[in-house]
């Protein structure tokens, strides 16, 4: 069993909110500042005369004065960006409720250049899908496949983000009806889902069935991605999803309806 990391505050502090380790490094750095200048000016004889001594200790003033504004200005900018990046969040699923798809790949784009969230990752991809844009959803999935990224470390601890990305690449292939590259994205998730099953994947397929781009799909493909659909939704009966997992996707769904009148 996996155990994950403690970092340097979660040893010091239960929760080590922003706020909490900001105001303790200040604290320390003007705690140190003034032990300096209290041995400088009272405990040696570095500086001599008392003018001397005051034009110190008013550049020492000015110095923790500076420092303190610095400290204040990024914490009031940390504040405004992570308003910011919730607002764009929430922006971006309200256009794609509206299916304004566009509009939310830009909002979830401006907001993953903020913070490299996986949610907001997915989010975007999805739009881009929904849009018909291949080639800049290409772009991004090599983003989260790159090594050396600490996007690819995060995605590589949850089997949920796992699942998702594939999940997205087997439907980016389904619809421009490459089923060859769908089918390996497919392999994975069941692969992914046999060792650790299926985990709560918190992902809303509606979006995708309600869209021109899916409605349009027809033929096999089509028969696939409602199958992967309903095999990620934990909806198939057992007998179909024993079929899905034996790489049989393109059959039709049997309902639990007809599967008992037989």
């Amino acid at each position: 069993m996996k155990k994950a990391k403690e970092n340097f505050w979660e040893k010091i502090f239960q929760y080590p909110s922003f706020s909490t380790r900001f105001w303790t490094t200040l604290s320390i750095i003007l705690f140190f500042f003034f032990v300096i200048t209290y041995i400088l000016l009272f405990r040696t004889n570095f500086i001599e005369g008392t003018s001397n001594r005051i034009s110190f200790l008013n550049l020492i003033i000015q110095g923790a004065t500076f420092i303190l504004g610095i400290f204040a200005a990024y914490y009031a900018l940390r504040q405004l960006v992570e308003t910011r990046f919730i607002g764009l969040d929430e922006a971006g699923m309200q256009e794609l409720k509206r299916q304004h798809y566009s509009r939310a790949f830009d909002k979830w784009k401006e907001a993953f250049f903020i913070r490299p969230d996986i949610t907001i990752f997915t989010n975007m991809c999805e739009s881009l899908l929904l849009i018909g844009d291949y080639d800049t959803f290409d772009h991004y999935i090599k983003i989260s496949e790159n090594t050396d990224s600490i996007f690819k470390k995060g995605i590589d601890q949850e089997i949920s983000d796992q699942i998702i990305i594939s999940y997205l690449k087997s439907i980016r292939n389904l619809l421009v009806k490459n089923q060859g590259e769908a089918e390996k994205s497919l392999i994975k998730i069941i692969e992914l889902i046999k060792k650790d099953g299926l985990p709560r994947l918190n992902w809303d397929f509606i979006d995708l069935q309600t869209s021109r781009a899916y409605q349009d799909l027809n033929g096999e493909c089509k028969n696939i991605a409602e199958n992967l659909i309903s095999y990620l939704s934990g909806n198939m009966i057992p007998i179909r999803k024993i079929d899905f997992e034996n790489k049989n996707f393109a059959s039709q769904i049997v309902s639990l309806v007809e599967s008992e009148t037989k």
